[in-house]
């Protein structure tokens, strides 16, 4: 696939009631067009419109409910060529312990764009839009992960996976964000006892197939992946620390 040229890319943040209605149906047509397709295992496991092999799509009414949940800070940043979204995160913050935490609801890249660093600009908006605590993403997509770390912390190398160990469980279960609230951690982080090659995932129940995320996985592996493995039906788990 050509990349299509970088230099007519703009990036825009915007913050609670200036996300807009035709926002949201952009990012959820983007996403809709691109995130990803059902897993074998979704109708069974979903219902019958998971049906695998077809595109993961979200309308804008269930976008705003699971990623711009009500009382709570939500920030929207997104890249444009001209009048075409090429490229969106959506983000929330709410308050744990007394700290300030901001969760990645949505990360979602035109194909064509990828490779070049946009989503990582797009989270250093999310990140210079308010000073935070933490900063977490569920994701099948490793690359996902790498540009949350990259953005937030101080990249895959220095990954610390014990901020997760230590907080992931009361961050998650004071979350706003229904899948977050409810998706169960997993692997041996969690569960020395665990047997599936996981070390630091989260059960979320999405069973979007897992081709192209294993593939970016193979390539990122050498430079010491600390995840583990990808369960069916799992996303791994970022959990970072602000960096001075």
């Amino acid at each position: 696939m050509a990349l299509a040229s970088l230099d007519n890319v703009v990036f825009e943040g915007y913050t609670g009631s200036d996300i807009t209605t035709d926002m949201v149906k952009d990012a959820a047509a983007l996403f809709s067009r691109t995130y990803g397709v059902w897993s074998p295992q979704a109708e069974t496991k979903m219902g019958s419109f998971a049906k695998p092999g077809n595109r993961v799509r979200m309308s804008a009414s269930r976008l705003h409910e699971e990623c711009l949940p009500k009382d709570a800070e939500s920030f929207h940043a997104r890249a444009r060529t001209g009048d075409q979204l090429v490229g969106h995160v959506f983000a929330v913050r709410w308050m744990s312990e007394g700290q300030q935490v901001c969760w990645v609801t949505q990360l979602c890249m035109d194909p064509k764009y990828r490779g070049h660093g946009l989503a990582t600009r797009l989270l250093v908006l999310v990140r210079q839009s308010s000073v935070d605590a933490f900063y977490g993403i569920l994701s099948s997509n490793p690359a996902a992960v790498l540009a949350s770390l990259k953005a937030f912390g101080a990249g895959l190398e220095k990954t610390n996976l014990n901020v997760a160990k230590e907080h992931a469980k009361v961050i998650m279960q004071s979350s706003p964000i229904g899948y977050v609230k409810t998706a169960t951690l997993r692997g041996s982080l969690f569960d020395e006892n665990t047997t599936t090659g996981a070390i630091c995932c989260a059960d979320t129940n999405f069973w979007v197939d897992h081709k192209e995320p294993l593939e970016i996985l193979e390539a990122v592996r050498q430079r010491g992946w600390p995840f583990g493995d990808l369960p069916d039906g799992h996303e791994f788990l970022a959990l970072i620390t602000r960096q001075a």
